[in-house]
């Protein structure tokens, strides 16, 4: 039996629980992604230049920052797929995401 089979019948004998589970479970997922992201930003970003260029910027307007994840595509096509595009994009338009690639990991 799993730790996920167990938390799933605790949570079944208790009124309410399951929708508790499932958010946990969605933030999980979340935060997740967004560790996945930072990677990808990590991993790939600096393949081009120093992610300083990148904590430098202090915008968080998401537009912006979707135009210029999409020219950095423009000049390396395998860099990112679109979807992963859309993450980084949001990712690096959210001052907090944004600031943790710039602290040392």
């Amino acid at each position: 039996m799993t730790i996920i089979d167990n938390l799933t019948r605790a949570f079944h004998r208790r009124k309410g629980a399951v929708p508790a589970l499932a958010a946990v479970l969605i933030m999980a997922a979340c935060f997740a992604q967004a560790q996945d992201t930072g990677a990808i930003v990590r991993e790939r970003c600096h393949e081009c230049h120093e992610l300083a260029k990148t904590c430098l910027v202090e915008t968080d307007d998401a537009q912006w920052w979707h135009e210029t994840v999409l020219r950095m595509v423009e000049y390396k096509s395998e860099l990112l797929t679109a979807d992963e595009a859309a993450a980084v994009s949001a990712f690096l338009a959210d001052k907090g995401k944004r600031a943790s690639v710039c602290t040392p990991q």
